[in-house]
């Protein structure tokens, strides 16, 4: 297996929000674990990994990002049935970006949901083993975990 740009950022920015994972169904009651998801970090290591690597994408393979947004938004337009075609063809063009970019995303977006629930959670003082098996659920299928949070919540809002 060779080392690409994109498999480097894939072990990175798992690497980066694994603890914050590990803390949340390990150790939910842990002082510290609330005093670190508190923090902003589990949200903005895994941006400062986006920025290291955008900005090596763009060193690296020179794609014509404001060409590409021109493309999208402006001529072809985000909701035009075009989009999806030019989507396809420009990260069919830049692999590496296209997961850097995707990937970024769900991770982000799956820690903030994380986070939430988590922080939520101790605050209504839900019980650890269900804190724990909502952050796992989030962190591989993000909207399910949060959906099935909000199920387990509605029973301590009295």
């Amino acid at each position: 297996m060779a080392l690409t740009l994109s498999t480097i950022f894939f072990i990175l920015i798992n690497l980066a929000i694994s603890p914050f994972y590990i803390l949340m169904v390990a150790l939910p009651r842990w002082k510290n674990t609330r005093k670190i998801m508190e923090s902003l970090w589990p949200i903005v290591l895994p941006v400062i990994i986006y920025l290291f690597f955008i900005s090596a994408i763009i060193a690296l393979l020179r794609p014509d990002v404001i060409g590409l947004w021109k493309s999208l938004y402006l001529e072809t337009g985000m909701f035009s049935k075009n989009a999806i075609e030019l989507l396809s063809r420009l990260y069919g063009n830049y692999p590496e970006y296209t997961t850097l970019h995707g990937w970024v995303h769900i991770v982000i977006g799956d820690m903030f949901m994380a986070r939430w629930a988590y922080l939520d959670a101790i605050d209504r003082n839900i019980e650890s083993w269900k804190i724990g098996i909502v952050s796992i659920l989030i962190v591989f299928m993000g909207p399910i975990g949060v959906g099935c949070y909000l199920l387990i919540r509605k029973r301590w809002i009295h």
